[in-house]
């Protein structure tokens, strides 16, 4: 009999200390024979001194996944990804790779080269914060390449992140799309509350292109260790690419 992940065993490195959703809509989108192997990190508030612990856990947690034998490793939360500067993203990257013996990827990767095939220029962002934290996400996506016009917010903690209803992330998509008609895309930050119900949702409803990171994440993943299967359900990028 073949093991549960035959087909790919991908590692994350989980920010959330405690980590509910991310491993629940993994498995809604993964075909068969794909598992998720996940290791947390110590983020519980989202501050600064926890964002860099959590750097430093995450390159730790990378000799741990290699002794797993995992097919590839997924450094997870695009703030600590960047923490060093986004200009150091792709040298943390690969120096883990030869340090450890395994592919390597991040969430900040996966959704920079997910926003490239995707095309997108205009984005409207989703965010599950409050509003202190829309300038930080918009300069992310200046970072990227795009042009940001504004912000939408659920205003959770992040330690509760997994009690934000489901209807909360369509409904806010819809709203920064009516504030800012002009966008061609719909980014929704944090693969860590309930968001992938959306993504099909208003792709057809608005005629925008919806990334998520989890979304962002799997694609990456998967086509990395040769699984091209074109998932249905969950927006183009997973579909088309």
């Amino acid at each position: 009999m073949p093991i549960y992940g035959h087909r790919a065993r991908i590692g994350y490195t989980s920010p959330p200390s405690a980590t509910e959703i991310f491993p629940y809509e993994f498995y809604k989108i993964v075909p068969d024979g794909v598992t998720l192997v996940v290791h947390t990190l110590p983020l519980v508030e989202r501050n600064d001194e926890e964002v860099d612990r959590s750097y430093e856990a995450s390159l730790r947690a990378a000799r741990i996944m290699a002794r797993a034998k995992v097919d590839i490793l997924v450094h997870g939360g695009l703030p600590i990804n960047v923490s060093k500067g986004f200009d150091n993203l792709d040298d943390m990257t690969s120096d883990t790779e030869r340090q450890v013996g395994i592919p390597v990827t991040s969430s900040a990767t996966a959704q920079r080269e997910a926003f490239k095939v995707l095309g997108c220029r205009k984005v409207g962002i989703v965010q599950p914060y409050d509003t202190s934290h829309d300038e930080r996400h918009m300069q992310y996506m200046r970072e990227f390449g795009m042009e940001p016009a504004g912000c939408a917010q659920a205003n959770a903690k992040f330690i509760e992140l997994g009690l934000v209803p489901d209807e909360v992330a369509p409904a806010l998509g819809r709203k920064v799309k009516a504030e800012h008609p002009e966008i061609d895309t719909i980014y929704y930050s944090c693969p860590h509350w309930a968001m992938i119900g959306a993504i099909d949702v208003l792709e057809k409803e608005l005629g925008v292109t919806v990334v998520q990171p989890i979304q962002a994440i799997i694609w990456q993943a998967l086509r990395r260790c040769g699984i091209d299967d074109k998932i249905q359900g969950y927006g183009r990028l997973l579909r088309d690419f």
